[in-house]
């Protein structure tokens, strides 16, 4: 490797810890690089934008062009391609249906789906849509927004009935998305689909805010209470990747 590189990556990384301005002394002592050299770096750097310099103290810290470059890493992060490999273990670790949505106004779109191996097909289908109360992908994402846009979410929508199962009362609904938020996952148990089940845990991006929602799906014949239990640490686990993946980090 190029070995200028990657002493400046080791100056920029090490202003990035530091959290604070630091000094040419200190700089060089904890680097153990020669003062001559790490200045001529820091002023490379600082031309560039990537390293700003006090003029009060003379001492260094991260400069603003390290923000754009982060920011337009995190801008090109496509959900659905980092998750995809995710929706396929879960796919052959569950046997059942790998669903990937997102929240768009007062509903969720499907933006990725692996079918299982259930010989009947779904209702569901890339581009699809459906109502946040009734589906665990959308109380997922639901339950980690403000409570205010929970009451928005009731005034807008009515939550009507997709199936005898669906939540409508709003008082019901409030105190269930608490749970949802408190355990970190949700569960639709018949509520969007007769005979359809699902568990979904939600996707955080690096600002800590929920992005999306991955569900394991299956029919009820499958998907049993039981099973779902057993689901549960696994899907949690496939957004915790996904979510590592998009630069959160835990504690948030």
């Amino acid at each position: 490797m190029n070995a200028s590189v990657l002493r400046a990556i080791e100056i920029l990384e090490y202003l990035a810890v530091a959290k604070r301005p630091c000094d040419l002394s200190t700089i060089s002592r904890d680097l153990k690089m020669n003062k001559s050299t790490l200045h001529r770096f820091l002023t490379t750097l600082a031309q560039k934008g990537y390293v700003g310099k006090e003029e009060d103290t003379g001492r260094y810290r991260l400069g603003a062009k390290t923000a754009w470059l982060a920011a337009q890493f995190l801008e090109a992060i496509d959900v659905r391609h980092l998750a995809h490999p995710i929706l396929e273990q879960l796919a052959e670790a569950s046997g059942e249906t790998i669903h990937l949505a997102i929240l768009d106004q007062h509903e969720i779109m499907y933006i990725d789906k692996i079918d299982g191996q259930q010989a009947v097909r779904m209702a569901s289908f890339i581009g699809s849509r459906a109502p946040v109360h009734s589906t665990s992908v959308g109380k997922a994402m639901l339950a980690n927004q403000p409570e205010n846009q929970w009451l928005q979410y009731i005034q807008q929508t009515g939550l009507p009935a997709c199936t005898p199962h669906t939540i409508t009362q709003p008082d019901v609904f409030i105190n269930h998305l608490r749970k949802v938020r408190e355990q970190g996952y949700a569960i639709d148990n018949l509520e969007n689909e007769e005979g359809i089940r699902c568990v979904a845990a939600p996707i955080y991006n690096h600002l800590g805010k929920v992005v999306a929602a991955i569900s394991i799906t299956g029919w009820n014949v499958t998907m049993t209470e039981a099973y779902i239990q057993q689901m549960i640490p696994l899907v949690r686990k496939g957004c915790h990747t996904v979510s590592e993946k998009l630069g959160y980090q835990d504690g948030q």
